[in-house]
């Protein structure tokens, strides 16, 4: 002989669990009377204050469950879950960082060894922060990209080929193009509002 009851009484406590397995897991909303920093400086500022928090569940079973014979039926309202949040969270002390980056000379594509050069003098007369990017296509095929930041007078020295240059004087953009020939040098000086090649 089966026990119904004993079954019911197994089936209700096993969909009890299947239901609190697939309620989906609180989630905490922040706290809007806290300001939120925008950006950190990293070893600038320490905190001794440390956050505290408690998290109380509440689950009401719902007792509209009834098993038959023929299967589980279930009325009324699922489980309540009630969240309570309790503690103190640290205040936050904001910082309002400057961004900068520092230029520095790069080197982008192929340069083999004894590769036919000449020397680029470059000049920033504007009195700016200057930036120019060459692009060059060597006598002997090769495309390489030589960039600087231009502060006062200085030379390098650059394959020969034919460059295309992009440069950026105050913020200004400028673009144009020139030859370099196996030991020539090419004098390029940056203005305000214009850039000269001698």
């Amino acid at each position: 002989m089966v026990d119904v009851q004993g079954t019911d009484a197994a089936m209700a406590q096993t969909l009890e669990v299947e239901t609190l397995n697939a309620l989906p897991t609180p989630t905490l909303e922040p706290a809007t009377d806290t300001p939120e920093p925008t950006a950190t400086q990293p070893n600038t500022a320490t905190s001794t204050e440390t956050a505290t928090a408690s998290i109380t569940e509440t689950l009401t079973p719902d007792p509209n469950i009834t098993v038959t014979e023929t299967g589980i039926v279930v009325t009324g309202t699922p489980f309540t879950p009630t969240t309570t949040v309790t503690g103190t969270l640290p205040t936050a002390t904001q910082f309002n960082p400057t961004a900068t980056v520092t230029l520095h000379a790069r080197f982008f594509g192929t340069l083999p060894p004894a590769l036919p050069s000449g020397k680029v003098k470059l000049i920033n007369r504007s009195k700016a922060e200057a930036y120019i990017s060459m692009h060059c296509t060597t006598v002997d095929g090769y495309t390489t990209i030589i960039e600087y930041p231009v502060v006062g007078r200085m030379g390098v020295s650059a394959p020969a080929g034919k460059y295309t240059y992009v440069a950026w004087v105050g913020g200004r953009q400028f673009q144009g193009s020139f030859n370099l020939g196996k030991g020539d040098e090419v004098e390029i000086t940056l203005f305000k509002d214009k850039i000269t090649i001698n």
